[in-house]
């Protein structure tokens, strides 16, 4: 039986589809249901072997003796590797639980509720009820710890991590029939799992232990999981990061296992479709037309690592594919400060490609180390960490190879400060030195339509940061699927430095990855000068008001003395009431100097905020009635953390100002 909030989701989904998709759709369902019933049929189908000893292609060769490891990187991998060993999960904010002797795939070990085993399709995995946080599922599902073993293995020699790693797979395997369960629900999660096993297979390439083992124990599941991808990929209005994943993890797969029939349509299809995401998902700008960090670094992640791997095996992707992520890359650097802090705009789950979870500095650092060759001279270079090639992270991206071994070219300096594609600005003075302060301007349309799955209500918020530290925040995410409140709020107005209205969001969510309205927003225009750079930009997501209301939003700062205005003029005929929102970093210490003017301070940096008198102001830190004063910059993990909220009734077009200076 569907609920009603689940009939609502269902109409305002089917509302978003156009015929050919709900045709399309209809479908996949009869042809999931075929697949289902002849399952039995795979094991005979993964003996479709073109090579009657199934040897893997000439992958590149992970020659280990020339790579130069950090030796607190090759600890930290190490020390989660042993975790594993004394059977303990870490997963998102979960640290350390234990599993005992065997590993449940089908639990969600922050809820302790375990999915049905049953046919998937009959399993919604929305229904926290039933079967807990499914993020919490999935990730584990990933089996991204299996390559911190084949690391710990190839580094030591020693037979307990290669033993884990078997134990695992053959656990999987048995728990996880074909088309049973939720592990067979998103063909995404299925992409990622091949990745995580061709990073393992490739890392220990000349053992023949493992080569048995992939040939005579993976095969069929190998083979399961690219039919699976190739039949069920991501198609229409959900064709945005799932498409990629899918396609990279089906092209890797092929390249690694080229042991069946369908193998080379696979590894051609799957490539055309990363060439084809790359121009239609990506601006020219280089903007993820998500318009969500996180997901920015996901995608590049997967465009670089299958790019990577055909470039070293001569299936090289065309120029204009590795233009377009060096152009990824360029925004990364333009958004960030000097300590590699970047806005979390948008959604973003903490989604990892190629090893278990890493912070969005030191995934940005590997990123720029490779495909933004400049980063490595500027100013701030030192404190990115880019010190040549000892990045592990970098060596696995590229399978090993240096990247003067790619098509990759110098990029030119300075760096844009305007997306226009994109819709984000980027207003910075003393950019590199001890006093840079970087504002970033979200003045851009709300995401991927037409769901517009990962966008959030902040049009016309702004990111700031300091010497360095982020003052000024996107509130993050924090959760899909465990608790509604929570998703509600940290997509909301309510949570990002922006203005809100009568007490609604700036757009109308129509489900937890759905949007039934959207602010539609876009800069008016924008200036740089010698002394001050400015953007100006407008939305009018209240016009469905009794009182349409359009808000415009003007962000200056002066190049000389860091002095950040931001005018709001909110056009309308009668009376409303509005707040203004400022998130700061959990680290920041908040106090109320007066009526409006407050002060942040992080540590030697402090910065003092100036409102308009007609303002009443309130500081929250960890309210949950209301849900304020919250920061997520890491999935499943929320911290107090002050919120400045200043409210007043208006009657007519008012115009408020807040001034932002470094002290």
């Amino acid at each position: 039986m569907f609920s009603v909030t689940r009939l609502k989701w269902l109409m305002n989904r089917l509302r978003s589809m156009e015929h050919k998709e709900v045709a399309s759709r209809l479908f996949d369902i009869g042809r999931h249901g075929v697949v289902y019933a002849t399952r039995w049929r795979l094991p005979r189908r993964a003996r479709r072997r073109a090579s009657a000893h199934g040897q893997p292609i000439a992958m590149p060769h992970a020659d280990w003796h020339a790579w130069h490891i950090c030796p607190e990187v090759q600890l930290d991998y190490m020390a989660q590797a042993d975790r594993w060993l004394q059977q303990r999960i870490q997963v998102f904010g979960l640290k350390d639980i234990p599993f005992g002797q065997a590993i449940d795939w089908h639990r969600d070990y922050s809820s302790g509720i375990r999915g049905p085993q049953k046919y998937s399709s009959m399993i919604d995995h929305r229904d926290a009820a039933v079967v807990g946080d499914i993020k919490y599922i999935w990730e584990l599902n990933r089996l991204h710890h299996l390559v911190s073993l084949a690391l710990a293995y190839v580094w030591t020699d020693k037979a307990a991590y290669w033993d884990t790693i078997e134990q695992h797979c053959r656990s999987w395997i048995a728990q996880n029939p074909f088309m049973v369960g939720l592990n067979w629900k998103s063909p995404l999660e299925a992409g990622i799992r091949l990745i995580s096993w061709a990073l393992v297979a490739w890392l220990t390439a000349d053992d023949a232990k493992s080569q048995d083992f992939f040939r005579q124990d993976m095969r069929e599941t190998l083979y399961a999981h690219q039919y699976f991808i190739r039949t069920f990929y991501a198609k229409h209005s959900s064709a945005n990061n799932h498409l990629i994943g899918e396609m990279a993890g089906l092209y890797i797969g092929a390249v690694c296992w080229p042991w069946f029939r369908e193998s080379a349509a696979w590894q051609v299809f799957a490539r055309e479709q990363l060439i084809r995401a790359i121009a239609e998902q990506v601006g020219e700008d280089g903007v993820g037309k998500e318009l969500a960090t996180e997901y920015q670094l996901f995608i590049l992640e997967f465009f670089l690592l299958s790019g990577a791997l055909g470039h070293a095996i001569g299936d090289s992707f065309p120029a204009s594919y590795w233009q377009r992520m060096q152009k990824m890359a360029t925004f990364l650097e333009a958004v960030s400060d000097r300590e590699g802090n970047l806005p979390l705009f948008g959604d973003g789950d903490s989604g990892q490609v190629i090893s278990e979870y890493v912070p969005v500095q030191q995934r940005t650092r590997s990123l720029l180390a490779i495909l933004h060759p400049t980063a490595a001279h500027a100013p701030h270079a030192e404190h990115r960490g880019v010190q040549g090639l000892a990045d592990l992270r970098t060596r696995l991206l590229l399978w090993g190879k240096m990247p003067q071994a790619f098509p990759i070219q110098p990029l030119p300096q300075p760096l844009p400060w305007a997306y226009p594609q994109g819709g984000y600005y980027v207003l910075s003075t003393n950019r590199g030195r001890e006093h840079e302060m970087v504002v970033v301007v979200d003045a851009g349309e709300f995401g991927l339509p037409p769901l517009y799955a990962h966008g959030h209500a902040d049009a016309l918020s702004f990111w700031l940061s300091y010497r360095g530290r982020a003052f000024l925040v996107d509130s993050g995410t924090f959760s899909y699927y465990a608790d509604e409140a929570w998703r509600s709020y940290f997509r909301s107005t309510a949570a990002h430095n922006t203005v809100r209205v009568d007490g609604e969001d700036q757009s109308v969510a129509g489900g937890r990855f759905l949007w039934r309205e959207v602010a539609h927003c876009q800069a008016q225009y924008h200036e740089s000068q010698a002394t001050y750079r400015e953007v100006e930009g407008r939305h009018a997501g209240y016009r469905r008001l009794a009182d349409p209301v359009v808000h415009r939003r003007t962000v200056r700062m002066n190049q000389r003395t860091s002095q950040v205005d931001i005018m709001d003029r909110l056009e309308c005929c009668d009376t409303h009431e509005i707040e203004l929102f400022f998130h700061f970093h959990d680290q920041c210490e908040v106090r109320q100097i007066d009526a409006t003017h407050f002060e942040a301070r992080r540590g030697e940096a402090c910065i003092a905020i100036h409102l308009a008198s007609s303002l009443t102001c309130q500081l929250y830190r960890g309210s949950e009635a209301p849900i304020a004063g919250w920061m997520s910059d890491r999935f499943g993990v929320k911290t107090p953390a002050f919120t400045l909220r200043a409210h007043s009734p208006i009657a007519g077009t008012t115009e408020l100002t807040t001034t932002i200076v470094a002290l």
